[in-house]
């Protein structure tokens, strides 16, 4: 990629035109009609500079004759709408210029690509510079997954093609029924409907996924999203039970239980029986560590052997633990309320430990309970005047999910949402 490429005229930055002949006309005349097809040009097309690392906008108007007096004209400008000091290496710009008899370059226009959706526009009108947040129109298109589960769920999902983000969305939108960390099995299966978002006719990435079954050791597990007045209320099943619990079932997204609940368990390094009231999760140091509910935190300090340790207070029944942690997030503290799935902390080995894990206690009445076999009550259903929006939303939205047959070979396709809104009607 050239970080510096020379600028088309002006007019050239405005749309541009393919023309076609009829098909039923032989031949360009007075009475052919004209079919005109609108060129979709690439982002490199419409921004061809690029900034290059410790390079200044600045250096690059300078190196294309623009003069000091007019750069700083227009960083004036723009200092209200947006801080030209703040741009990026690899952001991409549009220069609109002219140059005059006598070599040098008159700036008319200039165009910062600040987001994908987002465009900084500067134009010169009367020797003033206006400056302006253009929001790109974005198209959303909906596209379907599906697979079967080999050796691992991130192992099946990118062998269908599915981007890494959408396996997290996947694996957090069934945390509440199904434990990534244990419960996985081969020839488990699952399919998704997925919004992908595109700007000028290029994806810039993922929006929410619509609909997903996983079916796990033979029972199927459906999750819709219910949407109301342009807002997601949350995933449901069929029947418009919250998939919502009131805990977690893992308070790490991906890992492995290296050591489960025992009461009686031959400690690895004492070398005694010893009682391990938990459950250990080994995973890489760093890996995030969740709060599994919504609560407030009573520890976040140094606990002899158990290292760095948090303890939250979920309500008047429920505690939790969580141990040997690398260190702490940010701003977590005595005092401080946490949701349900934040992150809290990140996985280590302090105090008495072998290796990095974490070692998750329950506590029920105070008591130490095996966090795997609890069961929990499910967040609030749809409620019934909004019954019969949600039973035809989510009739569109699982009847778009590919077929099982040919699961194996996890493929994918995609329709426009137009036409998908088309289908539901």
């Amino acid at each position: 990629m050239k970080y510096l490429m020379v600028t088309a005229p002006i007019l050239l930055a405005l749309s541009v035109y393919f023309f076609e002949l009829s098909p039923n006309s032989p031949e360009l005349n007075d009475n052919a009609i004209v079919k005109e097809t609108p060129v979709v040009k690439s982002t490199e097309e419409l921004f061809p500079f690029v900034i290059a690392k410790n390079q200044s906008l600045y250096e690059i108007l300078k190196s294309e004759g623009i003069s000091s007096q007019e750069i700083f004209s227009l960083v004036d400008a723009s200092k209200s709408t947006f801080n030209l000091s703040r741009l990026n290496p690899k952001q991409r710009i549009a220069i609109f210029k002219e140059t005059k008899d006598d070599g040098s370059s008159e700036l008319h226009g200039l165009q910062i690509l600040i987001e994908p959706t987002k465009i900084l526009k500067l134009e010169k009108m009367n020797k003033v510079w206006t400056a302006a947040i253009h929001n790109e129109k974005v198209e959303t298109r909906i596209r379907d997954y599906q697979g079967i589960v080999v050796s691992s769920l991130w192992e099946s999902a990118t062998e269908s093609g599915m981007d890494s983000e959408l396996i997290v969305q996947l694996a957090e939108i069934f945390a509440w029924q199904i434990d990534f960390n244990r419960e996985l099995r081969s020839n488990d299966r699952w399919r998704i409907v997925v919004e992908q978002e595109f700007v000028r006719g290029e994806p810039i990435g993922w929006g929410d996924i619509l609909s997903a079954e996983y079916i796990n050791e033979g029972e199927l597990y459906q999750a819709v999203l219910f949407r109301q007045d342009g807002e997601n209320i949350g995933y449901f099943d069929a029947e418009g039970e919250s998939l919502r619990k009131m805990f977690l079932k893992s308070p790490i997204k991906f890992g492995r239980i290296t050591s489960g609940f025992n009461r009686r368990r031959f400690h690895p390094i004492l070398k005694i029986r010893r009682p391990h009231l938990g459950v250990d999760y080994g995973a890489r140091r760093g890996t995030p560590v969740m709060a599994v509910g919504d609560g407030k935190v009573t520890l976040a300090s140094w606990r002899g052997g158990a290292g760095n340790t948090i303890k939250i207070r979920h309500n008047s029944i429920y505690r939790t633990a969580y141990k040997h942690l690398h260190k702490f997030a940010k701003g977590i503290r005595p005092g401080k309320r946490v949701k349900q799935g934040q992150i809290i902390g990140y996985v280590g080995s302090t105090g008495l430990s072998t290796g990095p894990h974490l070692h998750y206690e329950f506590y029920k009445y105070g008591k130490f309970v095996d966090p795997l076999k609890q069961k929990f009550p499910s967040a609030k259903p749809v409620s019934e005047n909004l019954k019969m929006a949600f039973l035809e939303q989510s009739k569109s939205f699982f009847s778009q999910l590919p077929d099982w047959n040919g699961v194996a070979v996890s493929a994918s396709s995609e329709i426009s949402l137009e036409d998908q809104e088309k289908q539901a009607l």
